[in-house]
């Protein structure tokens, strides 16, 4: 069986006589027009003429040895002074995620140190749901700011956007009637898009935080797959091949759906990009499979039905397994919610699980910090560049420069 790149069937001719009505659902949004009905009007804002074709490839070559989790305290007491045991919480899974529900805890109150704690935090936990949180109240300069203490923020070639803040990404549904259940599900059984952000770039993202603004009472979550014990659950012995083998990332169909629904790009161009198909953590050098189903094009140097056979075990491997899933629940405006994970070795997905009913909008913005070049030890990057001035530990983990003589 051939494999398909994400949403590249909406390009087949006969699609294109009946196409899925839900794709490029996004790009058919009014901003304009939107804006009245919102209550964060300042975060839902059309690309500028202005800004058409203005940016340019994103790159963040040194962030391997200064990712901000290196200078994070594994106790955490920059982040929980107390301890965690301070504030309500409770772990989503033993290995992947936690949730704190309680306003007496604002990551927008946390000093220099105690952000560097939530970096590590991050890449140990995964994903994190805090509840209660004043960070949307803050505007976007401090959004923007907050972000920047991690590493450059990405620019997204073809989305909405905070005014005047092209770094802050916008995702909007607007309010509807169970009228929109048979218009997206018309030609298709599922909405779901597995991706890890922008793995099309040559340096993808590190941290991604997901900002609640407006949202359904239940429904329209985030499923998140831990990539890290998809690659464990692996025999040794394709472990070992994996790690030999690039993948080429692309973003290309999602340019196309942009161009075909009239959305400009900020970013002209396409990319094609090659990554290592296993990645080492630069922080707690753990391995993970980076499998971002929805941008993900072929393996490289090999032929296409042996990339496809590939990647097609890896669709039933790492989507099908409810073991290493978990779901972030958002549970309304009135939660406040604010979701981080790290994208090195989780993917996640949205869920259109409310359109059979009477909602309001799903409004969020995304700060998406930019991270390192995939690598791992067998192959480097996805070029097959190996970083010789490295100071790296046994276990694979970099020496951060405070610790260094």
């Amino acid at each position: 069986m051939s494999f398909r790149p994400g949403i590249s069937d909406f390009f087949e001719p006969v699609n294109q006589q009946n196409p899925t009505s839900n794709i490029g659902a996004y790009y058919a949004i009014k901003a304009e027009e939107a804006r009245k009905h919102v209550k964060y009007p300042e975060y839902l804002a059309p690309t500028k003429a202005e800004e058409i074709g203005k940016y340019r490839q994103f790159t963040n070559p040194d962030h391997k040895k200064n990712d901000r989790g290196h200078f994070g305290d594994a106790s955490f007491k920059n982040l929980f002074p107390k301890g965690i045991e301070e504030f309500k919480h409770f772990d989503l899974s033993p290995d992947l995620g936690t949730e704190i529900d309680d306003e007496k805890f604002q990551i927008s109150k946390l000093d220099s140190k105690g952000r560097d704690d939530l970096a590590l935090f991050l890449e140990t936990r995964g994903l994190a749901v805090f509840r209660q949180q004043d960070f949307r109240d803050k505007g976007p300069q401090f959004a923007k700011e907050f972000g920047e203490h991690y590493g450059p923020l990405h620019v997204h070639p073809v989305s909405f956007s905070a005014e005047n803040y092209p770094e802050l990404f916008t995702t909007f549904r607007p309010a509807g009637t169970a009228e929109r259940y048979e218009k997206n599900f018309s030609d298709t059984t599922g909405s779901h898009y597995w991706h890890s952000d922008i793995s099309f770039e040559p340096y993808p993202s590190s941290f991604s935080f997901f900002v609640a603004l407006e949202a359904p009472p239940s429904g329209g979550d985030t499923v998140f797959i831990d990539l890290r014990e998809a690659y464990r659950r692996l025999s040794p012995t394709i472990q070992k091949f994996f790690e030999t083998l690039t993948v080429i990332h692309s973003n290309v169909y999602q340019n196309k759906i942009a161009k075909y629904s009239g959305q400009p790009a900020r970013v002209s161009g396409d990319l094609f990009t090659k990554h290592p198909l296993v990645r080492v953590h630069p922080v707690t050098g753990e391995k993970s499979l980076f499998f971002s189903r929805g941008f993900i094009q072929r393996v490289d140097g090999v032929k296409k039905q042996e990339s496809d056979f590939i990647l097609n075990f890896l669709v039933d491997h790492v989507l099908s397994n409810p073991e290493f899933q978990v779901r972030a629940l958002h549970r309304g405006g009135d939660s406040k919610a604010v979701i981080a994970w790290d994208n090195r070795f989780l993917l996640h997905t949205a869920t259109l699980d409310f359109l059979r009913h009477n909602t309001g909008n799903r409004h969020h913005f995304r700060i998406t910090v930019l991270g390192e070049r995939p690598y791992n030890d067998v192959i480097g990057d996805g070029e097959g560049n190996k970083d010789d001035d490295e100071i790296v530990k046994e276990d694979g983990t970099i020496t951060p420069p405070a610790e260094r003589e």
